[in-house]
């Protein structure tokens, strides 16, 4: 019978630390920026979260305005058109004031439904979306331009929402701050993303001294860095602002 020879146990040791990983794991401050990353990309998450359970919120309110009260007030409107003409003159003054406060209210609820969550933004795509928030905003601006060089076909629906929200707050800011009297918005195709561009020519204001009530501004900050880009914004009292943004098609990973 042959002799059978035991091998000895495996004693392979793990690989010697690295004069480098020995620094990061002795070092109380590269010890400390790890948690601090580990912290920051925790806290990104649920903001995440928090603006993705907003937009469903803001989507469903959107929707119940659109499907109930300004189906009703429309009802109403037809309702009072039809009898209108079946009045004298003198009885038809209340009506005719009526339906203009009718349509009044029907105009108030078409913009709370595009300041919400426009249902185009959902069923037909960004363009259509931002379309809408053009003519809502040359209500108050002289002149408001919208160019784009998207492909066919719908982009991810977060990077649509991104898209959305800064134009959004941007048209709000050239509107409610800078008074502006022109404004353009191009949105084009990039290398691995979409470049969003908005310029105004308001009266600008002094990045340094940004009051602390001003959230739009950081509200885009805070939009494209959790998209995983980082927004260029310029401005300069009398000189109008910029914000100029690729928002990448893949955001980081949660």
């Amino acid at each position: 019978m042959p002799n059978s020879q035991r091998l000895p146990p495996s004693t392979t040791a793990p690989p010697p630390e690295t004069p480098a990983t020995e620094a990061v794991l002795h070092d109380p401050a590269a010890l400390a920026l790890k948690q601090s990353e580990r912290d920051l990309q925790r806290e990104r998450r649920m903001l995440r979260r928090l603006i993705d359970i907003q937009e469903k919120e803001r989507q469903l309110v959107s929707y119940e305005i659109h499907d109930g009260l300004a189906q009703y007030i429309a009802g109403a409107i037809m309702h009072l058109e039809a009898h209108l003409h079946h009045l004298e003159a003198r009885e038809s003054r209340d009506l005719i004031e009526g339906m203009r406060l009718l349509r009044a209210a029907a105009e108030e609820s078409r913009r709370l439904i595009g300041g919400l969550r426009p249902p185009a933004l959902d069923e037909l795509g960004i363009v259509e979306a931002i379309e809408s928030l053009i003519a809502d905003a040359q209500t108050e601006i002289p002149q408001v331009t919208f160019t784009h060089g998207l492909p066919d076909g719908r982009l991810p629906a977060p990077l649509e929402t991104a898209i959305f929200r800064v134009v959004q707050e941007s048209l709000n800011n050239a509107r409610r701050h800078a008074k502006a009297r022109s404004t353009s918005v191009t949105i084009e195709q990039a290398p691995g993303g979409v470049h969003v561009c908005i310029r105004d020519d308001g009266r600008g204001f002094d990045l340094a001294q940004v009051p602390d009530n001003r959230f739009g501004l950081e509200g885009i900050r805070q939009r494209c860095r959790l998209a995983g880009a980082e927004p260029r914004i310029e401005s300069a009292p009398g000189k109008g602002t910029v914000i100029d943004v690729v928002l990448p098609l893949e955001g980081p990973r949660a």
